[in-house]
Order: structure tokens, then C-alpha cells, then sequence
């Protein structure tokens, strides 16, 4: 454990760093967050200030893990401009996917089954059918009147091969039952506008590649 005096002189080299940078930080907040990702010193940067803060959830290579989304591949759940980065940044998300298993497993069971026949996967199209019956007055209010999401509210799209949680009948219905909550921190207060702002624009460039 670091002693006062250790965790002090820290303290002190962490200010002359942030004193030293600190031009350049108002430099790049006062661009544009895309004419910020086409800067190769800021995207430098950029990366460095993600892999101290948001690897450790997202992976080194941004690709995600389950219950953590991938930030390379274009799939957004709250809108993948600049301006939605960087609220998701500031002020963090609070994904919420109330449980459904007083429905009982039977209606829970055609759900799944609707559910994976939207992306194209294998299902059982009797119950996928009730399913869609169900869905429409309810489950679809979220996703969207065709499954593919609504970012207002960081709906998942139902409709693509994207899973934060995995596809499988298994997972779906273990979703369904039980529902999910996922909370992305803010960063605001911690890392301040400059940063922020370096890091929307890294973030924004990881999945221009996938368009």
C-alpha cells in the first residue's frame, strides 16, 4: 500500500503532466470531433487515454466482451456520431431490460423463437408466429415496430447479427426472463472536456472502417 507521502508525490507528478498537456487539449477542444480523428498526434493520444480507462471493459483491441459492446463494428445502441459519444462519455448510460418471466415459459419460449427469426437464425416459425403476436404489443414498443432498435432509448437491434449477450434460444430466454441491466460510468467529472473530447474522437474512429 502507498504511503501519504507516495500517494502524494503522484498526486504531483499526475498535475505537471496534465499542466505540460494541457495546450494541446484546448488545441484539439476547440476542433471538430472529426477533424480530431483525422489527426494522427490526437489519435495517439486518444488511444493512450483508452487503454488507462476504457479497456479494461471494452478489450485492448475495442472489440468488446459479452455485456460489453464491440466499438469497432458500427452497431451502436445510443447513436454512434460524435455528439452521442461523447454524452455517452460525459454522463454515462443505464441500459435497462425488465425481466418478463411472470409471462411463463411457454410465451417466454415463442419470444426467443420470434426473436431469433428476425436476424435469420433457426427457430421453431409455430412458435416464433405466437411470439410475433405477443411481441407486437409490448416488446416492440422498445425495439421498434420492425425489431431494429431505437437509440433513444438504447433498444438493441433485433434485426442484425450483433449480440451483447449471445444469440442462442438458451441466452435469449435467459434474457427475457430475468432481463439485463448494464451501466456504462460518467466520465465527466473525472476526466474533464479536453479528454472527453479526445476520446469521443477515438472512439468515433474505431468503426469508421465498418462502414
Amino acid at each position: 500500500m502507498l504511503g501519504w507521502s507516495s500517494v502524494g508525490a503522484h498526486k504531483i507528478e499526475v498535475d505537471k503532466m496534465d499542466a505540460t498537456v494541457k495546450p494541446l487539449f484546448d488545441k484539439y477542444l476547440a476542433m471538430d470531433v472529426k477533424a480530431v480523428a483525422g489527426d494522427k498526434q490526437a489519435m495517439e493520444m486518444g488511444k493512450r487515454l483508452y487503454l488507462t480507462y476504457c479497456m479494461q471493459c471494452h478489450g485492448a483491441d475495442a472489440r468488446g466482451a459479452k455485456g460489453f459492446p464491440n466499438l469497432t463494428d458500427g452497431d451502436w445502441l445510443y447513436g454512434g456520431e460524435p455528439e452521442q459519444i461523447k454524452e455517452t462519455l460525459n454522463n454515462g448510460r443505464m441500459g435497462v431490460m425488465p425481466p418478463h418471466a411472470q409471462l411463463g415459459a411457454d410465451t417466454v419460449k415463442d419470444l426467443a423463437n420470434f426473436v431469433r427469426s428476425l436476424s435469420g437464425l433457426p427457430n421453431d416459425s409455430v412458435r416464433a408466429a405466437k411470439g410475433k403476436a405477443f411481441a407486437s404489443a409490448g416488446c416492440l414498443g422498445c425495439h421498434g415496430p420492425e425489431g431494429k432498435g431505437m437509440h433513444a432509448v438504447g433498444a438493441p437491434n433485433l434485426t442484425d447479427k450483433v449480440w451483447l449477450y449471445g444469440s442462442s434460444e438458451a441466452t435469449i430466454t435467459e434474457t427475457i426472463n430475468g432481463g439485463r441491466q448494464n451501466k456504462m460510468p460518467s466520465w465527466k467529472a473525472f476526466l474533464g472536456d479536453g479528454k472527453i473530447h479526445l476520446l469521443t474522437a477515438y472512439v468515433y474512429s474505431l468503426s469508421q472502417g465498418a462502414k
